[in-house]
C-alpha cells in the first residue's frame, strides 16, 4: 500500500497560513521555512489570557421564568431582552508564546520546504545548507537543526508579550513573561487587551533555549549569535503556572524559568539525532496505525499548492484528498495528547493576542468536530483531553446550573476556555442566535458515549448523567402535553419573525429535541440510577421527533416560519444524521430524505467547517455524488471565501482547524460505518459512500464501534478483501455491497474475505 504523507512546497512561507505547523500536543512551532530569516512561531498550550473566576447572573431563575412567559404570549422580542439577561461576560482568549527567529546571510537557491506527515518533521534545504524542525513529546521541546556554509547565525527570541529579566550566558538564554488579564473577543468593539500585573491575575510562562554547535556562541539581550559555525542544533522549552481551570495561578518566575532551562538542558545534552530518533518512534507509533490509498498519482512529487490549483481547474487527484485525510490526523496528534488542554478553534497554533473569535472552545460544533476523527481513525488517546477536560467543565457547569437557572445537573452553553468557563456569554449585548444556547454540555456528552462505544474502554458516565439531569429539568411541559424547550435556539441561525425582522429565541427547536433525544437514549442504554433511568424514559415517551416540512425539508424549526439565511452554515437540526447515529436510509427513510433535501436547500458552498460537516452527513445519509462534492469543494485553493489554504489548513475564512479534522472523519465514514445496531449486534457497513472519483484503492487501521480493526481493499469501485481484527469477543453484522451476514469475531483473531 502506498500513501501519500508529504506536504511539498518550492519556497517559504509569505504569511502564517503558509507556515508548517509541529506539535507535541503541548507545544507547538509554525515553521516558516526561511533560509536569510527563519521564523519559528511558538505556542504552549497552557499559555491563555485570564485566570480562573466564577459568578452568574443576579436572579437567573426568574429572568429565566420571564423568558418563558414572554414564549408563551408569542413576544419573541421581550424573550429576547430576558435572555440577553442571562448572560455572563466573555471566555478568555488563547494565546501565541513567542516567535523564534534564525538569521544569516544566505540565499535560497535551489531550494525546498516539506513536511513529512509520517515523521512529524518539517524540513528545508538550499544550495548551501538544509535544516530540520521538529517538536519532541518524549523531550518536551522544539528542536530545531540546521547547517550552513559560511556567515554567522543570529538566533533571536522576540514575544507579542513583554518579556521579563531576558538573560544569556554562552550557549543558554532565558526570559519569562505575563500573559494578559484579559483579552476580549477581536469582535467587541472597543474591547482592549488589559495587562494588569497584579498577584493571580494572569499566568506566567518562561522560554529557554540552549544551542550545540561545533562554533562559538555569544548571549545578547534577545538571545544568542554563533560565529565560525557550520551547524547548531536549538532546543527550545517552555513552562508556565498554569494547573488547571480551577487552580489559581501563582507566578513564580524564577522557578519557571528554571524548569524551562533544565528541559532544555537536558535535552540538548543528548544532541540532535537522538532526539530526532526517539521522536520519530514516538509520533509514528500513532501515524502509521493507518494508511489510505486512493490510486497511484502522478502529481504527488508536484508541490502542494500546484495540485490545489491543478485540482480546483479540474485535473483528478485522488491522493490529495488522502494527503488530506492524513492531515488531519497528524494535526491530531500534533495537536491531543494526553494530559494536554484540547484543540482550540486553530488546534494548537494561534500568533494573535486577539485571535479570530478569541480561538477558544465554541462548542456548538467546532469543539466537537475537532474530535471526530480521534476514534474512528484509530487515535482513542488522542481524545483523552477533551474527556478529561469536559469533566472540569461539568464541575464548573453544576455551579452554573445551580446559580444561572436554579436546576439540576451541569450546563455549558457556545463558548468555553482553559477555566472551564460555562456561562452564557455576550455580557447583555450577545446575539441570543448564538449566546442563548445551554445544550454544549449535552453535544459533548456525546463524545463519552463514542468512547465507551468505540473502545469499550469505563469513561465517567456521571459527566454524562449529569448532563441529562440538566435536560430533564430543562424540558417543559407544552400545551399539546408534550415535552419541550424553552427558551430555545438552533444555533446561529434566525428565521423571520411576525414583525419581519429576524429572530433566533423560540420553543422547541428540532436540535434542541434531537440533542435531548440522543442523551436520554444513550442514558437509558448505558445505565445509571433507577429513578433517573425512569426519568428519561417517561421524558423520552413525550418528546416530539423530527418532522418534515411542507416543502420536504427536515423542519427546523417548530412552526413553518420562513429562514432568513437558507443556506446557513449550521445544520444542527441534523444531528441525528451526524454526530448522532439514528437517522439513515436504513433506520428512518423519510428523515433521512428530508435531511438530504435539506443539505442540497442549503447549497452547493458554505464555510470550510460546515463543508466538512456536510462531508459527514452526505456520508450517512450514503449519498456519494453530494460527497465527492464537498470533498472538492474542500480542497480548493482558499481565496475570498472557503477552502484550504497553502499549508492545507481549512478556511472558514479565516483558518480553523475544526474543518481539517472533520475533513478526515468524513473521509472515515465514505469507507466505514458502524453506527447501526440490531438488537445487541452491530452493523459494519463497508464502503457505504464510495466516491465515483476513488474507483480503487485500500485503507488500514480504521476502527468500528465495539473495538474492531478494520482493513478493506476494493477494484472498480467493488470490494476485493477485507480484514477485521476485534479487540474482544464479538458478533458483528457485516455488510457490504448487497450482502449482510452475522460473524463471531474472536479476540485477537483475524477474519479475512478475498475475492
Amino acid at each position: 500500500m502506498t500513501t501519500e504523507t508529504t506536504l511539498r512546497y518550492d519556497s517559504p512561507a509569505d504569511l502564517w497560513t503558509d507556515a508548517l505547523p509541529l506539535g507535541n500536543g503541548r507545544l507547538g512551532a509554525m515553521v516558516f521555512g526561511g533560509v536569510a530569516v527563519e521564523r519559528l512561531q511558538l505556542n504552549d498550550d497552557t499559555c491563555w489570557s485570564g485566570a480562573p473566576r466564577s459568578g452568574s447572573a443576579p436572579d437567573g431563575p426568574a429572568t429565566l421564568a420571564a423568558a418563558r412567559e414572554a414564549l408563551e404570549r408569542d413576544d419573541v422580542r421581550e424573550a429576547e431582552r430576558q435572555v440577553q439577561r442571562l448572560q455572563g461576560g466573555f471566555v478568555q482568549a488563547y494565546q501565541p508564546l513567542a516567535d523564534l527567529w534564525l538569521e544569516q546571510d544566505a540565499a535560497a537557491d535551489g531550494y525546498e520546504r516539506w513536511l513529512r506527515l509520517d515523521e512529524g518533521v518539517a524540513g528545508q534545504s538550499w544550495a548551501t545548507g538544509a535544516q530540520e524542525a521538529f517538536v519532541s513529546r518524549p523531550a518536551s521541546v522544539v528542536v530545531v537543526h540546521r547547517t550552513w556554509s559560511g556567515g554567522p547565525l543570529r538566533i533571536r527570541v522576540t514575544s507579542e508579550h513583554p518579556l521579563d529579566r531576558p538573560t544569556g550566558d554562552g550557549t543558554r538564554w532565558s526570559t519569562t513573561l505575563r500573559l494578559p488579564s484579559d483579552a476580549p473577543p477581536d469582535y467587541v468593539a472597543g474591547a482592549q487587551v488589559v495587562r494588569d500585573r497584579g498577584p493571580g491575575t494572569s499566568i506566567t510562562a518562561a522560554v529557554a533555549l540552549e544551542v550545540v554547535t561545533d562554533g562559538v556562541a555569544a548571549a545578547g539581550p534577545d538571545g544568542l549569535v554563533l560565529r565560525d559555525a557550520s551547524w547548531v542544533t536549538v532546543v527550545v522549552a517552555t513552562a508556565t503556572d498554569y494547573v488547571d481551570a480551577t487552580t489559581p495561578v501563582h507566578g513564580d518566575a524564577d522557578e519557571l524559568r528554571a524548569q524551562a532551562a533544565a528541559t532544555a538542558s537536558a535535552a540538548a545534552a543528548r544532541g540532535a539525532s537522538a532526539l530526532r530518533d526517539e521522536h520519530v518512534a514516538d509520533h509514528a507509533r500513532l501515524f502509521d496505525r493507518v494508511a489510505l490509498d486512493l490510486g497511484g498519482n502522478p502529481a504527488a512529487e508536484l508541490p502542494t499548492d500546484v495540485r490545489l490549483r491543478r485540482h480546483a481547474a479540474g485535473e483528478p487527484d485522488p491522493g490529495l484528498a488522502a494527503l488530506a485525510f492524513h492531515y488531519g490526523r497528524y494535526l491530531l496528534i500534533a495537536g491531543s495528547r494526553p494530559g494536554t488542554l484540547p484543540m482550540t478553534l486553530q488546534g494548537l497554533w494561534n500568533d494573535a493576542v486577539q485571535p479570530p473569535w478569541s480561538s477558544n472552545y465554541t462548542i456548538n460544533i467546532n469543539t466537537e468536530m475537532n474530535y471526530w476523527p480521534a476514534l474512528s481513525t484509530n487515535l482513542a488517546e488522542c481524545h483523552e483531553p477533551l474527556l478529561r477536560w469536559v469533566g472540569e467543565l461539568a464541575t464548573s457547569g453544576t455551579r452554573t446550573a445551580a446559580e444561572l437557572y436554579g436546576l439540576r445537573g451541569w450546563v455549558a452553553h457556545h463558548n468555553s476556555d482553559a477555566w472551564a468557563f460555562t456561562e452564557s456569554v455576550g455580557d447583555g449585548t450577545g446575539d441570543p442566535s448564538w449566546a442563548c444556547w445551554p445544550f454544549g454540555g449535552v453535544w459533548l456528552a456525546r463524545h463519552l458515549v463514542d468512547h465507551h462505544d468505540f473502545t469499550g474502554d469505563p469513561v465517567d458516565l456521571s459527566v454524562v448523567l449529569g448532563a441529562a439531569r440538566f435536560v430533564l429539568d430543562w424540558l417543559v411541559e407544552l400545551p399539546d402535553g408534550t415535552l419541550g424547550t424553552r427558551p430555545s435556539t438552533s444555533p446561529e441561525n434566525t428565521f423571520v419573525a411576525p414583525d419581519g425582522l429576524p429572530a433566533s429565541v423560540t420553543t422547541s427547536t428540532t436540535a434542541d429535541l434531537a440533542m435531548a433525544r440522543d442523551l436520554l437514549e444513550s442514558v437509558v442504554r448505558l445505565g445509571g440510577p433507577p429513578d433517573l433511568l425512569a426519568e428519561a424514559s417517561a421524558a423520552l415517551a413525550r418528546l416530539p421527533t423530527e418532522r418534515v416540512a411542507p416543502d420536504g425539508r427536515l423542519a427546523e424549526w417548530r412552526d413553518d416560519v420562513e429562514d432568513v439565511e437558507p443556506e446557513h452554515r449550521h445544520q444542527s437540526h441534523l444531528f441525528r444524521v451526524h454526530p448522532g447515529t439514528s437517522i439513515d436510509p436504513d433506520q428512518a427513510p423519510d428523515l433521512a430524505r428530508a435531511a438530504l433535501a435539506t443539505l442540497d436547500a442549503r447549497g452547493p458552498d458554505s464555510t470550510g467547517w460546515s463543508l466538512a460537516w456536510r462531508l459527514n452527513l452526505r456520508a450517512r445519509l450514503r449519498d456519494p455524488a453530494g460527497a465527492e462534492a464537498m470533498v472538492d469543494a474542500f480542497l480548493r485553493p482558499a481565496g475570498s471565501g472557503a477552502g484550504v489554504y497553502r499549508n492545507l489548513f481549512c478556511a472558514h475564512p479565516p483558518f480553523q482547524i475544526d474543518g481539517n479534522l472533520g475533513f478526515t472523519a468524513g473521509v472515515a465514514e465514505l469507507l466505514l460505518q458502524s453506527h447501526r445496531t440490531a438488537g445487541p449486534v452491530r452493523e459494519l457497513h463497508l464502503l457505504p459512500t464510495l466516491p465515483a472519483s476513488w474507483p480503487s484503492g485500500s485503507v488500514r487501521g480504521l476502527r468500528a464501534r465495539g473495538g474492531v480493526s478494520v482493513d478493506l481493499a476494493w477494484e472498480r469501485h467493488t470490494l476485493t478483501a477485507a480484514r477485521l481484527v476485534a479487540d474482544r469477543d464479538t458478533t458483528v453484522l457485516l455488510r457490504h455491497d448487497d450482502t449482510t451476514e452475522r460473524l463471531d469475531l474472536r479476540a485477537r483473531e483475524a477474519w479475512s474475505l478475498t475475492r
